[in-house]
């Protein structure tokens, strides 16, 4: 474990001097200078109270002067850092109960190395640019190591204190002061690398290891009862907080809990205490055993860039390298997994520091490609004078008019309609739609969800209507040339970079014409890539409709424009009269709650309640359903069980450490050889991290052992009680074809009986249920904002929180019609940083240069193959264009591009 303080100089010297604390003779003994800096000042051996208290003030350890040369602000002068490296507690009973000098040597090992990391990658301070003040590398520390071995309850915890001066040295010798968010970004990383390198280190002296959450360790051998009589402090801990509880929830706990210092008992009472505590458990202490221990880095490296690259087509190198530690903790030295992302083919490494795939590189120009091969492949539906005759009279804007011009005039197999909120998309649609059919084609309309293809469906009037996922699964047609289709993809921003390319395929496969509809402004998908994005960028032929005609409040109406214009701080100010800045998360759910509850019935009906997160749409949920409660809108009250989906990756899904007693796991294939079956319920009894099985009970009650890495395709739930009552507003979490349930659809609770629950949905359908067939449903009166995208309403009230960025701000201020109510946690200069700061995913291209929109860096060292693949696209994307140009050449002309 590793914990990271912020230490002043006047709290440096009363508790690492005064107290003598770390320079009294014991103490003084296990101490020491460490790092480049030290070296440079001449620093080595035990650390002397004088020069520590020197250096904590800012000054040269000699006095004379400060280090930087400038006069030093007692009050606000920051010390330093004080890093502890806390050893788990199977380490500290073997090293100080047993008195196993290795094991204590393997720790001071695991902490020396983790420093190396840090000064090499993360020692910054800030210097002046043409740019503004940026942080540099400077790659030299001032550490001071004090090595104790009791927590304040006098039980044995083996720790080193590391005190990082705030001073580090640039390349002309002056020193200045540390920049330290990097180190507060990484902590967990760094404290993973500290865990991963004490494992290997015990696992060479012969001991075996046991991977506990979160990437912890312990020895093999100790029984919980050893571990637990010794570890009072922890017991205090956990009872302060919740299970749950976030690490800086913990850190303040541990602060808020911490017992004062007592008076230093002699080390031979302690030792004497402690054996005797030992003799009453009858503790035995493991035993090395003759191990052939070898670092296997390339297994964990590519299970991290797996994982990352599930989400994200762009990410940080530490990402990779936590996930391969805490999955594959001392399976490798931490040195072998840099080098492995160093010389790795599969990896490319961006001018800004991160990393992304050639796998990812290859699918974003294989996207385009084929799209730009599209150009010129198809006739067009009908002449121009068609649709200006059918469009004559229908209201629609230009730039309605010119997305259905496009649609239908277009020689390009696939197109694009670029739409902000609001446009009216669906209703140009239609009218494209009608076109279309006059003319013999058959149109399909495809939307992420099951509940976002019935709205595509209902608003333009398609009658065959269903997710793309469910395109993509189904098994391939022979076109039929006598029959043509037209596909239109609706939310195309919610395609992930993997989907497209398959989307695109198949189309091409099948010669279907494509229409992608979507807005680039608006939120991506949840797996990796921004293909819309990438695909107008490079080139396909795109329509935009920038009218935007759902704002019927003017003030707002200018706002959202400004947004969707790009011109954010202006969009943001003017939209000031609607935000309110309230910082708890708990006082803007009572507010939003508040808001709702002074509604009438009727105006509830015409109102979104958004929040950022899940944590803040349950928060407003509960306080909301109170209030119904108590006004007697909610009525008869019944508790069932539901399941959540984990957020897991296919990656993460296929360890057993990940999984908890009581999930649920349901494959989505059956696996005869495993006896698992499609569709079924197995709840999880136990999990084995050594030998990565899950010990699993059937609906028949049958057990069976599973690896739940063979399990490719499955979906993981937690079980959670969850009250519901008549009157209530819910929605269903999962599609089901048989019960005819969509996944996102809404509907009422109107009575309880004898454990049935009777609902009501869409034109007043009704429907009964057994409470225990109600599994995959949730509460929908509140809506994150990203399940809002796609919906509107009279008025809108929602959260803001620190994690806004400018597309979930976008999508939140775009549903509302003519009352908009937002909570933000912060000022209104604070909230337009953060909305203008884009969270939209990334694509390869954005980062590498590699597209047909741009010029490769020269500098960029890239695979032999993918650089002949650059090529290669290039090649054909101006083929694409030359074969356009003469079919353009001989055809009617009308095409807007």
């Amino acid at each position: 474990m590793l914990s990271l303080t912020v230490i002043s100089a006047n709290q440096g010297e009363t508790y690492y001097t005064a107290e003598n604390y770390y320079t009294n003779e014991e103490n003084q003994a296990h101490s020491g200078w460490w790092g480049q800096g030290a070296k440079s000042l001449g620093l080595a051996g035990q650390v002397q109270g004088g020069d520590f208290k020197n250096l904590l003030h800012g000054s040269h350890p000699q006095g004379h002067q400060t280090l930087s040369g400038r006069k030093i602000d007692p009050e606000r002068h920051r010390a330093g850092l004080d890093l502890t490296f806390s050893a788990p507690k199977s380490i500290s009973l073997a090293a100080l109960v047993e008195g196993n000098k290795a094991i204590e040597q393997a720790h001071r090992t695991a902490v020396t190395r983790t420093l190396a990391i840090i000064e090499e990658r993360y020692a910054q301070t800030r210097v002046r640019t043409p740019e503004g003040r940026q942080a540099i590398g400077t790659g030299n520390l001032i550490v001071a190591q004090f090595q104790h071995d009791t927590s304040r309850e006098k039980d044995p915890q083996l720790h080193t204190h590391c005190v990082v001066i705030n001073a580090t040295q640039l390349d002309n010798d002056r020193w200045q002061s540390l920049h330290n968010d990097i180190l507060f970004k990484q902590q967990k990383l760094l404290g993973m690398i500290y865990q991963n390198e004490l494992a290997v280190e015990v696992q060479r002296l012969g001991y075996g290891i046991e991977p506990r959450a979160n990437g912890q360790l312990e020895l093999r051998g100790y029984r919980p009862d050893d571990l637990q009589t010794f570890s009072k402090r922890r017991e205090q801990v956990l009872a302060a907080v919740e299970e749950n509880a976030t690490a800086q929830e913990r850190e303040l706990a541990t602060l808020m809990t911490r017992a004062p210092k007592g008076k230093e008992i002699p080390r031979e009472e302690l030792q004497a205490y402690w054996q005797q505590q030992a003799q009453a458990l009858k503790l035995e202490h493991p035993q090395p055993q003759l191990m052939d221990w070898q670092s296997q880095p390339k297994r964990a490296t590519q299970a991290g860039l797996t994982h990352c690259a599930e989400r994200e087509a762009v990410f940080q190198r530490e990402q990779v390298e936590r996930f391969a530690l805490e999955n594959h903790l001392g399976q490798q030295c931490f040195d072998d997994v840099q080098q492995t992302l160093d010389t790795d083919p599969e990896v490319i490494h961006t001018h800004d520091q991160r990393l992304t795939t050639q796998t990812a590189v290859l699918r974003e120009l294989e996207t385009i490609r084929t799209v730009l091969d599209g150009r010129g492949d198809v006739g067009s539906i009908a002449s121009p004078d068609l649709v200006e005759a059918h469009l004559r009279d229908q209201g629609l804007t230009e730039g309605q008019v010119k997305g259905v011009m496009l649609a239908v005039t277009t020689r390009d197999r696939f197109i694009a309609w670029q739409g902000i909120a609001g446009a009216g998309k669906s209703y140009a649609l239609n009218q494209f739609r009608q076109i279309a059919e006059s003319q013999g084609y058959t149109v399909r309309g495809f939307a992420p969800s099951a509940e976002a293809a019935k709205s595509l469906g209902d608003s333009a009037q398609i009658q065959l209507v269903e997710t793309v996922a469910a395109l993509l699964c189904a098994q391939p047609v022979e076109p039929n040339p006598s029959q043509p289709e037209v596909w239109v993809v609706d939310e195309a921003g919610l395609l992930s970079a993997k989907d497209a390319l398959a989307l695109v395929t198949k189309a091409q496969a099948q010669q279907a014409r494509v229409v992608l509809v979507g807005d680039t402004r608006q939120l991506s998908a949840v797996e990796a890539g921004n293909p819309f994005k990438s695909l107008q960028q490079a080139g396909m032929a795109t329509a935009y409709l920038t009218q935007s005609l759902r704002q019927k409040n003017q003030q707002i109406k200018a706002g959202v424009d400004l947004i969707a214009a790009g011109e954010i701080a202006a969009g943001v100010r003017q939209l000031k009269p609607y935000i309110q800045q309230v910082s708890s998360q708990e006082a803007r759910a009572a507010a939003i709650a508040r808001d709702y509850l002074a509604l009438t019935p009727d105006e509830r009906k015409k109102t979104l309640l958004l929040a950022g997160t899940n944590q803040e749409r349950l928060a407003i949920t509960q306080l909301v359903r109170d209030g119904l409660k108590a006004e007697g809108t909610l009525g008869q009250s019944l508790t069932v069980k539901r399941l959540k989906a984990r957020d897991l990756t296919d990656t993460q899904a296929g360890y057993a450490h990940h999984f908890q007693p009581g999930n649920v796991l349901i494959p989505q294939a059956s696996y005869k050889r495993l006896g698992l079956e499609k569709g079924q319920h197995y709840e999880v009894l136990a999990t084995n991290s050594h030998s990565n099985e899950l010990m699993l009970r059937g609906q028949s009650g049958a057990a069976l052992q599973v690896d739940p890495a063979q399990i490719k395709r499955k979906s993981v739930y937690e079980v959670e009680e969850m009250e519901i009552a008549v009157g209530d507003c819910l929605r269903w979490t999962r599609n089901d074809h048989a019960l005819g349930r969509r996944n996102g659809q809404e509907f009422e609770v109107v009575g309880l009986e004898e454990g049935q629950v009777m609902i009501r949905w869409g034109r007043g359908e009704l429907g009964c249920f057994e409470s225990s067939e109600l599994a995959h449903l949730d509460y929908a009166v509140v809506s994150t904002t990203y399940a809002a995208q796609g919906k509107s309403a009279e008025r809108v009230i929602g959260a803001l929180d620190r994690y806004v960025g400018r597309e979930s701000f976008y999508v939140a201020v775009s549903r509302v019609k003519r009352e908009l109510r937002l909570y933000a946690s912060e000022d209104l200069d604070r909230l337009i940083e953060r909305v203008e700061r884009s969270r939209a995913k990334e694509n390869p291209g954005e980062v590498t240069g590699i597209n047909s929109g741009r010029s490769q860096p020269a500098d960029l060292p890239l695979p032999t193959n993918l650089n002949n693949l650059v090529a290669m696209a290039s090649q054909q994307a101006n083929l694409s264009h030359t074969r356009h140009d003469n079919r353009s050449n001989r055809q009617d002309r009308g095409v807007e591009r």
